[in-house]
């Protein structure tokens, strides 16, 4: 009998608990919130599904409920950022069809997405070589995909005589996405500049650049 009532195991003593009841979907954010941590903090490859679920508090088996692997849950964290950047450019381009208020919205977003997808932004660069494969492609396609909405502003501005004829947009956009990306490494929240203003000096360099 005292087999029977010894204590459970450390894992599920453990396990994260919700006030009403297992809720998949905070499991899931907490089990993000835990990988963005310690990719970011210690590298995908030195950090192990079970360091993920005990961080978060929660057990190897809730971890493998949600992802298939830890390759699968770095490329969900790559296409959190991507969709994001997707739905902000289709934002912006439903917001206005005039290529410099576009460009001007578009390094806005890049920056403040930076400070708020910071953690994400640094896995996405330091991290993805790391997948391989289908996963690979998947998150390739849409990063293409963004580039592709970043050019097609500038080409479109090219066309429409507002942007200089020689530019290549493709060029542009490698440009303007490696400036505004490269922010994650210095952008200081808390420094004398705001992520507006510092928005605002990158669209007067990169505008007056493109200008016709």
């Amino acid at each position: 009998m005292a087999r029977a009532t010894s204590a459970r195991p450390e894992s599920t003593r453990r396990r994260q608990r919700w006030p009403d009841g297992y809720d998949p979907e905070n499991t899931r954010k907490s089990l993000i919130a835990s990988a963005l941590e310690l990719f970011e903090r210690r590298g995908f490859d030195r950090t192990s599904v079970q360091e993920i679920a005990e961080h978060a508090q929660l057990t190897k088996g809730a971890f493998y409920h949600h992802f298939e692997s830890k390759d699968d849950l770095l490329r969900h964290i790559q296409e959190e950022y991507l969709e994001a950047q997707l739905t902000a450019i289709q934002q912006i381009e439903a917001g206005s069809d005039d290529p410099k208020v576009r460009v001007r919205e578009l390094i806005r977003f890049s920056l403040t997405s930076v400070a708020e997808y910071r953690a994400h932004v640094t896995i996405f660069y330091q991290e993805r070589r790391y997948l391989t494969g289908e996963l690979f492609a998947e998150v390739t396609r849409k990063r293409d995909l963004v580039e592709a909405a970043f050019a097609g502003m500038v080409q479109d501005g090219v066309t429409r005589g507002v942007f200089r004829p020689d530019v290549d947009a493709r060029i542009a956009t490698f440009g303007l996405v490696g400036m505004c990306a490269w922010a994650y490494q210095w952008l200081n929240l808390s420094g004398p500049l705001s992520v507006d203003e510092v928005a605002r000096q990158f669209s007067a360099m990169v505008l007056e650049g493109l200008y016709a």
